[in-house]
């Protein structure tokens, strides 16, 4: 039996990502790093909710000291399907949540190697440093062990995956490269919105680019069609939506219903976090939160030695081809573009599209362009040698320095923490965390009688009778409904411990109950006749999300018809002659 060959570089790229991920395997947890507590909290979250029969969770029943908050209708889910995949087959919520990040850093490397091989054809070895430069850039390390922002960092994996799926749909419009980009693009949507937003625009700069770079080399030839190429690339993209519709557009339909002025005003206001210039190249590390106007307790470098790698790529430039050159210069434009959008001279850009990148909160977010842009001129930095064509030795030793300039940065400041439902609690009480409102929230809480209940352990009584002579029990509490027991001598009024949010529905003895918002909390009311009913409450689809859902698995199916008809027997690989 032959044994399946491993390409090498597949190898190397774990070798030296090893590093960066060494301190994942050590027991605990950084705890401390800036949203690594809530990693873990959101995703027992999500646990709870799949666990009471939500396939595709939306409502986060223990936020806002156990009202509960629609925070799927904000987070994108993948990363949280990923922790969920891996605490389904055996590990604690913690292992899992180091798992996804692993994963991500892993996946970002290999994406950005494919990326970069299909353009330095045949010179791999550059393509090795690419991806090794694009693991170990400074806000990369960042966000995994200073901000543990999990979506941000397994956002870092579909950038260059959306590119590498552009530059085949240019080399070669078929079916499957169509498809290539709609997962790839929907894997970015469905990560982080925020870092979808931020990237678009360098999509649509890319496909240009391209469209002008296939203009150029066939401007003789028949091979390239204007037309075919804007309208494949074009069913890409929208395929990407319709990929990501079953999150996309339930948050385009109910957004009304939530208050976002907690998300982008005050402390998270985009004009108070652009950068001082110095921000960009001093080797600080620390591990302290977001400042105002440039006090960031955290590096925000765009990291010396990726720029000095920059500045060998432009230099020599003249030594690569004519294709790879207008790569370098188009990577050195979106890099000045991004320091420009880092600091305050781009303020008045920020404000033409404030109603759409508002949510982006920090300016300085668009380092994840930034570092496509460095790690792929690391990479071409390298092909301008002749010497790292030729054998992986040297490359590998570049590989060594980056890893070697960048270890210090590796290292995250663990510290002892308990994850259960009473340290969540004690945490959202404590650091005003977790919280969010609706439409129907008159003031934001600062506690709830709830709060007693789950730091004792005890099981949640979810709801209180306004009225004498009632009795209301709970009889099961779950991530997305609840079961009360109601006993009344006359009409009375109930209030469940739970917020008003579309989607929640009950039935009063199997027969539909009216629900509706009630009190400075906006929590679930209702009415009940007098004597002995069951009454239960579930967190359900409403239109946008069923319609979302259909979209979503059509535009999969279809995507999966592309790439099957394209390996199909007796398929002519011609460009979308099928479509």
């Amino acid at each position: 039996m032959r044994v399946p060959r491993v390409d090498r570089y597949f190898i190397l790229i774990l070798f030296f990502s090893l590093f960066a991920l060494a301190p994942l395997s050590a027991p605990g947890y950084f705890s401390g790093a800036h949203d690594a507590r809530h990693s873990v909290y959101f995703l027992q979250m999500f646990d709870q909710s799949m666990r009471d029969g939500a396939w595709f969770p939306r409502w986060a029943a223990d936020m806002v000291f156990g009202y509960g908050y629609p925070l799927w209708l904000i987070l994108a889910p993948l990363p949280f399907f990923l922790g969920e995949a891996f605490h389904f087959v055996g590990l604690d919520f913690v292992s899992a949540v180091k798992l996804v990040d692993g994963v991500a850093i892993f996946f970002s490397a290999l994406a950005m190697f494919g990326f970069a091989a299909r353009v330095f054809t045949p010179n791999k070895n550059a393509a090795l440093v690419a991806a090794i430069a694009y693991v170990y850039i400074p806000y990369h390390l960042v966000d995994l062990y200073v901000r543990a922002a999990q979506a941000e960092l397994l956002s870092f994996v579909f950038p260059p995956l959306i590119l590498w799926a552009l530059y085949l749909l240019a080399e070669k419009q078929s079916a499957r490269h169509v498809a290539y980009v709609g997962f790839a693009y929907a894997g970015l949507l469905l990560s982080h919105i925020s870092m979808a937003m931020l990237f678009t625009p360098l999509i649509g700069m890319y496909i240009l680019f391209l469209f002008l770079q296939q203009k150029i080399e066939n401007h003789e030839s028949k091979n390239f069609s204007a037309l075919r190429f804007a309208l494949v690339t074009f069913l890409g993209l929208a395929l990407a939506f319709g990929i990501a519709a079953i999150f996309l557009l339930p948050v385009l339909a109910e957004q009304r219903y939530l208050t976002s002025e907690p998300l982008i005003g005050g402390f998270f206001s985009y004009r108070k976090h652009f950068l001082n210039a110095s921000q960009l190249v001093s080797p600080f590390w620390g591990y302290g939160y977001a400042g105002e106007n440039g006090a960031d307790q955290f590096s925000l470098q765009l990291g010396l030695l990726p720029l000095f790698f920059a500045l060998i790529a432009i230099g020599r430039a003249r030594a690569l081809t004519l294709q790879l050159k207008r790569h370098i210069f188009f990577f050195v434009a979106i890099l000045a573009f991004t320091i420009f959008a880092m600091l305050p001279i781009s303020a008045n850009l920020w404000d033409s599209f404030a109603s759409v990148i508002a949510f982006a909160q920090f300016p300085w977010r668009v380092l994840i362009l930034a570092a496509v842009a460095l790690a792929f001129l690391a990479g071409a930095a390298i092909a301008t040698f002749a010497e790292f064509a030729r054998g992986s030795a040297p490359a590998i030793l570049v590989c060594l320095l980056i890893v070697t300039a960048n270890f210090t940065y590796t290292l995250p400041q663990h510290s002892e923490a308990v994850f259960n439902y009473a340290a969540q609690m004690e945490f959202e009480v404590k650091d005003r965390e977790l919280l969010g409102d609706t439409i129907w929230t008159q003031t934001r809480p600062q506690d709830s009688p709830l709060v007693a209940q789950y730091l004792a352990g005890a099981p949640l009584q979810k709801a209180i009778a306004l009225d004498d002579g009632a009795m209301v029990e709970t009889i099961r509490h779950a991530g997305q409904s609840d079961e009360l027991r109601v006993v009344a001598n006359q009409p009375a009024r109930i209030l469940v411990l739970t917020r008003y949010f579309p989607g929640w529905t009950a039935t009063l003895d199997g027969a539909p109950l009216l629900i509706e918002p009630y009190g400075e909390q906006g929590l679930i009311f209702f009415r009940v006749s007098a004597g002995a009913h069951r009454v239960q409450l579930r967190f359900g689809d409403t239109p946008p999300r069923q319609l979302g859902a259909l979209i979503s698995l059509a535009s999969i199916l279809l995507a999966l018809g592309l790439i099957a008809k394209t390996f199909a027997p007796n398929h002519t690989p011609r460009h979308l002659s099928g479509i």
